[in-house]
């Protein structure tokens, strides 16, 4: 049985194991501070070591000596005579040229106005649909292999029915992280799960056999890794257990979060790395700057100190009155993501640091959506950590400042554009996308892809107007606003067994790969250009998607 703090899969040379030579025993001596003549100490395993001269001598080097002679050097010196300055007249007389600015300064704003929403100079579509629209897909990777014709082989394989419930890809953009899970328990469950991670940089890619497994007891729900450290992965579970992994030591587990009545109870539904300043300013090592927050269904968001997983630092609860029936219910969370905002679309680590770096959107199992903001500080942190430690039961607050109108049935995606602070999208099991503006309680606009579940939303890292989301048969409609609102662009088939395709993400540094679930597989496309290179007027059309007086309809028919 796979132990608590689990095991690492990893190729290793074990020397074949040797009889012990029989001790000698030397009647009549005991251990004292004495000095003696010198002590061998006989090996317990190794008879003799072998040894060999070798003799190695290198080709003479060829020298040349040559010599060279330089020109002859002049000296000359130079002296300039003390400066005259002159005062030169431009023959117009100096007088107020305040009437002459008044006058023409309603023309100049009219035409700088004209200039900004211009789009004279902007990449034309007959030019952007010249681009690759392909989507091919290049890996195919497993922790399990489905080489096996016999059926009962297969139930072998597989026998806790396992599947791929998150991605995540690293700061190198190269290293594919997997979580494995299960999706189909309502109660407890005694189910393993695992993280595995793939190199796709490497030459030879073995699709069945990845290149890190960690075993864990219970199901990993969730992954993320740390924005810009490589190696560093957290990871959510079933039971409600935070770990965080280091894959560049032998014993990758850096911590293990403890059950108790302050943790988490119900599954965590994700898992964020999130920047702290207050954090950044204590430690020089930048992977120190950031906090992990975790979500779960139970309705609790904690912050937490990834060095130090024994409780958070801090937590809230998700509490808000019933639409409807006005009383304060504590809503379970599914889905949550920060506002992030950066103009340089290959900064990703920049995105990170964004003026509002505590104002986040949650979206809940009963269907509503919610802008939250972090509200403690460093004195709140610590006396929630003394109470804590003197088994004190602290006040949760709820983070939830405003209320948007939400979904048909559980919310289980939300995304914050990464280009425009002010929009983020939604997608839930009433198979729609709904477009919002925080500062507007309605949705912009609404998207219906398929008449299936939709399980993910996404906005690209690149390109501010494309927007994917993974659909319960087996699909991922990728929509370009620049060119159509109602259609997609683009239907990946992902599996082609209509199977519900829990999770993807799209690579944020690497631009042409993105990764897609299927049961317990994961796929990875190479897209084209069409849906990686951002054109000259996404930015613009986008900023007036976020202004609260421009007409939603008009902007996305735009082109």
């Amino acid at each position: 049985r796979v132990g608590a703090l689990g095991r690492v899969s990893r190729n290793m040379w074990i020397p074949q194991k040797k009889e012990k030579p029989k001790e000698k025993v030397i009647p009549g001596h005991n251990l004292e501070d004495a000095l003696g003549p010198q002590v061998d100490i006989v090996s317990s395993w190794r008879e003799n070591a072998k040894a060999s001269d070798a003799d190695q001598q290198t080709e003479p080097i060829p020298t040349v000596n040559s010599s060279c002679q330089s020109r002859s050097v002049n000296a000359v010196e130079v002296q300039t005579d003390d400066g005259v300055f002159l005062q030169m007249s431009s023959g117009v007389a100096d007088t107020d040229i305040s009437p002459f600015l008044e006058a023409v300064m309603p023309l100049m704003s009219e035409y700088l106005s004209a200039n900004d929403v211009s789009t004279a100079f902007e990449e034309s579509d007959a030019m952007a649909d010249n681009t690759q629209n392909t989507v091919d897909e290049v890996h195919t990777l497993s922790m399990f292999d489905h080489n096996y014709q016999d059926l009962n082989s297969q139930e072998e394989i597989n026998p806790h029915h396992l599947v791929c419930t998150h991605t995540s890809w690293n700061s190198t953009g190269y290293v594919l992280g997997v979580a494995y899970g299960r999706y189909d328990v309502s109660g407890w469950t005694d189910a393993p799960g695992a993280m595995c991670t793939w190199n796709l940089g490497r030459k030879e890619i073995s699709s069945t056999k990845p290149d890190v497994t960690i075993e864990v007891d219970n199901p990993v729900q969730c992954i993320s890794f740390h924005p810009s450290h490589p190696a560093l992965i957290a990871g959510g579970t079933f039971n409600g257990e935070l770990y965080v992994w280091d894959l560049s030591r032998e014993d990758p587990l850096r911590g293990r979060s403890r059950i108790t009545d302050l943790s988490h109870r119900e599954p965590v539904t994700q898992v964020v790395w999130h920047f702290n300043a207050a954090e950044a300013s204590k430690h020089s090592a930048k992977e120190n700057a950031y906090q992990v927050i975790t979500l779960s269904s139970d309705g609790r968001v904690m912050v937490w100190n990834w060095q130090k997983l024994d409780h958070p630092v801090y937590a809230y609860e998700l509490v808000h009155p019933h639409p409807k029936t006005q009383r304060r219910v504590l809503w379970g969370g599914s889905a949550l993501s920060f506002h992030t905002h950066t103009a340089l679309a290959e900064d990703r680590t920049a995105s990170m640091l964004s003026v509002n770096q505590g104002a986040f959107v949650v979206g809940t199992d009963g269907g509503t959506v919610y802008r939250c903001m972090f509200h403690h500080s460093t004195q709140m942190e610590a006396e929630f950590i003394r109470t804590v430690s003197e088994n004190g039961k602290p006040n949760l607050r709820s983070p939830i400042k405003a209320e948007f109108s939400g979904h048909s049935g559980p919310v289980h995606g939300v995304d914050c554009s990464p280009f425009q602070r002010n929009v983020f999208c939604s997608c839930g099991i009433d198979g729609t996308i709904r477009i919002y503006n925080t500062l507007q309680a309605d949705a912009l606009t609404k998207l219906e892809p398929a008449s299936v579940y939709l399980y993910k939303a996404q906005w690209s890292p690149f390109r501010p107007l494309v927007l994917a989301a993974s659909t319960g048969d087996g699909r991922i409609a990728v929509y370009d606003f620049l060119h159509s609102k109602l259609h997609p662009a683009r239907m990946i088939d992902v599996c082609g067994k209509s199977e519900p395709v829990y999770n993807f993400s799209f690579n944020p540094h690497l631009r042409e790969y993105l990764a897609a679930t299927s049961a317990d597989t994961v796929k990875v496309f190479e897209v084209g250009e069409s849906f990686s290179e951002p054109r000259g007027s996404e930015q613009r059309l986008l900023n007036q998607l976020a202004d609260a007086d421009s007409s939603s309809d008009a902007i996305f028919n735009q082109s």
